[in-house]
């Protein structure tokens, strides 16, 4: 084996096996020749050891920025997929505030519906009370002003016998008035009555409706458009 006459080490072959330089073999070319030729042959390799080192830093500078784009690109799409979460967030979040305000609305007014005919019925109680009274009254002092009529239509019959027969035809056609009167009175009566029970009973299954639709918004069976229609509807309905 020969020793480079570059590194040192012993190898074989037509250049080190360590360094590349070339070895040059006795009795073939001249020590200065060979000198001059292993030296361009040094550089040469040099030469192409740099070039290849500058193609593979290239290369891996290269890698490193495919690397790093596609980093970066990854890191877009991370970024504009939070901000596509964020905006359904925001739009999911407000869509159930509006969802909530509106049935808040609508309970608010079918609340507020509720008290209304909760005070109409109250109102119309008291006004059926009230006129059953007067009728009452009415009917008490008709029959007590017939009677002290009668007295004293009979008490002239006693005090004039003369006039006995048209006393008595008198007090009979008063009594046939008065209890016209009183069954006018009693019919008038419960025509009120019958009118203002059936006033209760509207105003009562309209309660029933609102209190229906407010469950079925509840539940989700009906939406809060169509609840309100339903709620206008029924609001106009008992207004009639």
């Amino acid at each position: 084996m020969a020793r480079c006459p570059n590194c040192g080490q012993k190898t074989s072959g037509e250049y080190c096996q360590y360094c590349q330089y070339p070895i040059l073999r006795r009795g073939r070319v001249r020590p200065g020749k060979a000198r001059i030729q292993a030296q361009k042959e040094a550089e040469r390799l040099a030469k192409e050891k740099a070039k290849q080192e500058a193609e593979e830093t290239k290369k891996a500078e290269e890698a490193r920025k495919a690397k790093e784009a596609e980093k970066l690109a990854k890191e877009k799409v991370r970024l504009e997929a939070e901000e596509a979460r964020k905006a359904e967030e925001t739009e999911k979040k407000a869509k159930e505030e509006a969802e909530r305000a509106a049935r808040e609305k609508v309970r608010v007014e079918a609340e507020e519906a509720r008290k209304a005919k909760e005070d109409d019925v109250r109102a119309a109680k008291e006004k059926v009370r009230l006129e059953t009274e007067e009728a009452g009254k009415a009917k008490e002092e008709a029959e007590r002003a017939a009677k002290e009529k009668v007295r004293l239509e009979a008490e002239e019959a006693r005090k004039a016998k003369e006039t006995e027969k048209l006393a008595k035809e008198k007090a009979k056609q008063v009594a046939e008035e008065t209890k016209k009167a009183k069954e006018e009175a009693e019919r008038l009566a419960k025509e009120k009555a019958k009118l203002e029970i059936e006033q209760d009973m509207q105003i009562e299954e309209s309660l029933k409706q609102v209190e229906s639709i407010c469950e079925e918004l509840k539940d989700g069976k009906v939406g809060t458009e169509e609840a309100l229609k339903r709620l206008s509807a029924i609001v106009e309905k008992v207004n009639d």
